[in-house]
């Protein structure tokens, strides 16, 4: 970013405000991002909470944060920011943030909104924020911006040590019949069916689960009936993204296979040093399946609630 480019917000209180160039990517903005990330009630559940997690997520952002972050200051010191990254593929972006306190994300939140829009390329058309259920400031400006929220999820973690317990049970625990393996290129029609029906508004593509994820199938009676997908983030933590499995072969073991088979996948890509967690989300309706992640051992973390609106409608 050049010295002489500017950016100016418009508050309908206060009017066209300069933001503070000397602030933008700055290690003193990534300190105060951090203090936000450790609040439920102001941090983004796109980014961690711990200071190597955040900083790890940020650096990791398709866009170079620092080239797409907006923030405001007042008498010198940051009162909200935000930070955009995008992916022309599900046409879709997400924004970090809206950080600051609600009185700040009131005044300020939808010129930043706005301030991220004007970065988009025109193909993107769909914006998602997500944060805690308790980010009530998050709720109220999405509810302003006429944005859709998304049911609630619960974020769920399995410290390293008990996943390389039930992971060496992977094989052993694996019901007559079922087999598990990589996903191939082959399998790319039948993940789509699987993937777009489960998760019809999902961040990655049925290409991207071969692509850009580690991705493993379950066979049954030769036919493929589930999958799950996870990927090491850059942050060093395991995430299992995406898990189905067709309704007619449900309750005969595949689920609980497929993610022990994806967690043995996520422990051998890790880097053992950094690896402490698995984590996954699953929707709040979805009680099955978070009694089938309870019983191998995760533990719920958070309640998280995302927000998405279309362009047109920012």
């Amino acid at each position: 970013m050049s010295d002489s480019e500017t950016f100016a917000l418009t508050s309908p209180a206060e009017g066209p405000v300069a933001l503070n160039q000397s602030w933008l990517g700055s290690d003193r903005l990534l300190e105060w991002i951090i203090a936000c990330q450790s609040d439920p009630a102001t941090g983004t559940a796109y980014l961690g909470g711990t200071a190597e997690g955040v900083r790890a997520e940020l650096e990791g952002l398709d866009q170079d944060w620092k080239d797409t972050v907006r923030v405001v200051t007042v008498q010198g010191q940051p009162v909200a920011a935000c930070a955009v990254e995008w992916d022309e593929e599900p046409a879709t972006a997400w924004i970090q943030g809206p950080w600051g306190s609600e009185d700040a994300v009131e005044t300020w939140g939808e010129p930043l909104m706005a301030a991220m829009v004007e970065q988009l390329p025109a193909e993107i058309t769909t914006l998602e924020i997500c944060g805690e259920v308790r980010n009530s400031a998050m709720a109220d400006l999405a509810d302003r911006l006429g944005w859709q929220p998304t049911e609630v999820n619960h974020a769920m973690v399995l410290p390293v040590e008990d996943a390389q317990s039930v992971a060496a049970r992977s094989s052993v625990d694996r019901p007559a019949g079922i087999t598990v393996r990589n996903a191939l290129e082959q399998d790319l029609p039948r993940l789509a069916t699987l993937h777009e029906s489960e998760f019809p508004e999902a961040y990655a593509t049925s290409a991207q689960l071969l692509s850009r994820h580690l991705t493993v199938v379950a066979v049954l009676d030769e036919a493929l009936v589930g999958y799950a997908s996870g990927q090491i983030q850059d942050d060093g933590q395991a995430y299992i993204d995406f898990t189905a499995v067709d309704p007619a072969a449900r309750r005969r073991g595949v689920g609980r296979s497929l993610i022990l088979a994806v967690i043995e996948q996520l422990l051998q890509a890790a880097d053992a040093e950094r690896l402490t967690q698995v984590h996954l989300t699953v929707r709040e309706e979805k009680a099955p399946a978070q009694a089938l992640y309870e019983s191998l051992g995760f533990r719920t973390d958070a309640a998280i609630r995302g927000y998405r609106g279309t362009r047109s409608g920012s």
